[in-house]
């Protein structure tokens, strides 16, 4: 049963969507507490549009995180915090995006189930919006 708070980011195409049109890895938003941190600088808030691949926080404002940020997600039903080691990036007016490259084994699984489990095989990669060069063989 999908976590109440739990609600599918809407694509481009659909009424009211901002997320970019042809996402393979949709992002989902979760109402779970998150904390970031950079090189001493750190933030934490609540509720994050997250994909198997990524992360969006809500935070609009500037601020000092370099490129290399860790993320910390408090995942229903796990005791232990989520870690991912990302890259950031400010999208204006959306708030940072986050691409994950170091997540521990045990940690993408638990995110996989989560995603799965919330928002059932919809949270599954599009495989209509593969790259060009992933079709090559």
């Amino acid at each position: 049963m999908p976590h109440a708070n739990a609600k599918k980011t809407r694509s481009a195409g659909e009424p009211g969507g901002n997320a970019p049109a042809g996402r393979r890895y949709p992002r989902f938003h979760l109402d779970v507490d998150w904390f970031v941190e950079s090189k001493g600088c750190s933030s934490m808030g609540r509720g994050i549009e997250l994909s198997s691949r990524g992360a969006l926080l809500p935070v609009t404002c500037t601020s000092p995180f370099t490129d290399d940020v860790t993320l910390f997600l408090s995942l229903p039903l796990r005791q232990k915090m989520f870690k991912a080691k990302c890259s950031a990036e400010m999208k204006e007016g959306r708030g940072w995006v986050l691409h994950f490259h170091e997540i521990a084994p045990e940690d993408l699984q638990l995110l996989g189930h989560t995603l799965l489990t919330e928002f059932g095989t919809a949270s599954l990669p599009n495989l209509e919006h593969r790259s060009p060069t992933s079709l090559e063989i």
